[in-house]
């Protein structure tokens, strides 16, 4: 029996973890170890990479973001089409248009909707206010649906290890329960068969004189009609005015003059506005015509004649006999399940008879997700990745040091300070001592007790000539914590002087409290949610570091 864990799930797992950091604000970025660190999901792998944290920043919400993996559009690529009867998961059923591709000088993202039966891409969607629908068909065949843009900044500041964001979207992509979009759209029309069915005729020809309000209009066809009587009754009209507005109909009779050659035809509300005739939908008597089998679109969505728009309407693309291709015309709404069908032609059409070559099309309907496409990004994109950016700036430098290596980073939860918790912090030990010409940077220094007993040990991270003064680093070993240093989490020990690599001392200037400063940070606190190792990196004053983060539910 098969088990499906349904990726709006994991979706809504990555909402509400998400909602958790935006609403604590607790989560830092922590720069740890000096020299090479190898990181593991242990207990004491994660100990020690807060023990040898050097410093840390708080990651801001406005730098936390939902992200999807970057697509970009390239010439020749071929793209997934929308299929909801697809796993897209994994699959380039979007693109990205950048922005030498596109007149807005951005980044603007696009769904795929149909990809021409699979073609490669030769021009990119460009984007248009004006376009109401937002959906747009190339030259190459395709149809995109635009879903939103990334500002050339953002996209900078924000696109990492393959990944881009989510911006630009509405509370319900935040919400664990999204408002209910009342069902879907009609988002394609595909034909299972485009190559295989056969025997449909498509009429065509202009108008004669202007439609009646009675819903007749007369039709002078470009080829001899059927002279049967209500021959084409069940099939579509579709006129088109000089302008380009083009109008759907169900025909309802039919009657064709021999002798004028003029065909007759009635027809009832028409399908794409709700008008009650041609007259009122605005057919001129310069329309052109074309008839052909209807494509019936059947399912829960709205149906209603006053809500023009409101119930899905398409009609079939037929070349040389077989119905290839599928337009939708209106998308229609409220859809949760449909069927689509091309209704056989009454007459001169019957698949079922051997000595015919008559093969009916098999077509399937496409519905969007709940709302219509661009409704719920998150779940629409199948996001199931967040994004953490951090970042180190020449006024940060002034607050940590900025010399020597480093060699992991890593996301820490929650860490405890002991006043408010601070955007930026230094974890090493400063301690002024005029005896700093007895150690270099990397050594070791210790503390020895009374009975000669190590009770600290630390790495000298900088020793400032200038001020006297020495870093310590890596200063949380086997010991017992120290109650009157600091914030009682370190063995430092004010009283005793340290020792360097030979045994020479190293006194605290005095008074000691006064020339010790320990870190904000309350030692071994936080969770830590990643960890990444490399080969350790220098710092100099000049450092300007970025880091981004993905992470995946």
């Amino acid at each position: 029996m098969a088990e499906v864990l349904s990726n709006s799930f994991k979706t809504d797992i990555t909402r509400l973890f998400l909602a958790d950091v935006r609403d604590n604000q607790n989560y830092y970025l922590f720069v740890s170890s000096i020299d090479d660190f190898s990181p593991s999901d242990t207990i004491k792998s994660k100990n020690e990479f807060l023990e040898k944290a050097l410093f840390g920043k708080k990651i801001l919400n406005e730098d936390i973001h939902f992200c999807i993996p970057y697509y970009p559009w390239q010439v020749g690529s071929t793209y997934a089409q929308y299929d909801d009867a697809a796993d897209l998961l994994g699959q380039n059923f979007y693109a990205v248009v950048g922005p030498t591709q596109n007149d807005t000088g951005d980044y603007r993202v696009y769904k795929c909707l149909n990809n021409n039966n699979g073609a490669t891409v030769s021009n990119p969607p460009n984007f248009n206010a004006t376009t109401t629908d937002q959906i747009y068909k190339t030259a190459d065949g395709y149809v995109w649906k635009y879903m939103y843009r990334i500002s050339d900044l953002d996209f900078e500041a924000y696109n990492a290890l393959g990944f881009i964001p989510l911006l630009s979207m509405t509370a319900n992509n935040d919400l664990i329960s999204p408002a209910d979009g009342g069902g879907g759209t009609l988002s394609d029309v595909i034909v299972e068969n485009p190559n295989d069915n056969f025997g449909y005729v498509v009429e065509s020809g202009g108008l004669v004189g202007s439609p009646y309000s009675t819903g007749v209009m007369d039709l002078d066809p470009s080829t001899n009609m059927s002279e049967i009587s209500n021959y084409y009754v069940g099939q579509y009209i579709y006129t088109t005015n000089p302008n380009g507005i083009s109008r759907l109909f169900d025909i309802e009779y039919y009657n064709y003059d021999t002798n004028t050659g003029i065909a007759e035809i009635r027809v009832g509300r028409e399908l794409l506005t709700g008008a009650a005739n041609p007259v009122a939908a605005g057919v001129t008597q310069q329309a052109q015509f074309k008839i052909f089998p209807k494509l019936k679109i059947a399912g829960d969505g709205t149906n209603t004649n006053t809500l023009p728009g409101s119930t899905a309407v398409a009609i079939p693309n037929i070349v040389n006999g077989r119905v290839t291709t599928c337009t939708v015309l209106n998308k229609g709404i409220g859809y949760h399940r449909a069927t689509a069908e091309v209704v056989d032609p009454i007459y001169d059409f019957d698949p079922e008879d051997q000595t015919t070559t008559d093969i009916r099309a098999i077509v399937r309907p496409v519905l969007s997700s709940d709302g219509g496409h661009a409704y719920n990004l998150l779940d629409e994109f199948r996001c199931r990745n967040f994004s953490f950016y951090a970042y180190i700036t020449a006024d940060d430098n002034n607050q940590i040091g900025d010399t020597n290596t480093y060699g992991a980073v890593g996301l820490v939860r929650t860490p405890s300070f002991a006043n408010t918790a601070p955007d930026i912090f230094d974890n090493r030990i400063a301690i002024t001592t005029n005896d700093y010409e007895k150690v270099t940077a990397n050594s070791t220094i210790i503390q020895i007790d009374s009975n000669n007993e190590t009770i600290f040990s630390a790495k000298v991270h900088e020793v400032d000539a200038a001020a006297n003064t020495i870093y310590l680093a890596e200063y949380m070993g086997p010991y017992i914590d120290n109650a009157n240093t600091g914030n009682g989490d370190i063995s430092l020990d004010l009283t005793l002087p340290l020792r360097n690599d030979t045994g020479q001392l190293i006194q605290i200037n005095t008074p000691s409290a006064d020339n010790v400063v320990v870190s904000e940070y309350i030692q071994r606190t936080g969770e830590v949610y990643f960890m990444e190792d490399f080969f350790p990196l220098a710092r100099t004053d000049l450092s300007r570091e970025e880091f981004k983060f993905v992470l995946e539910f």
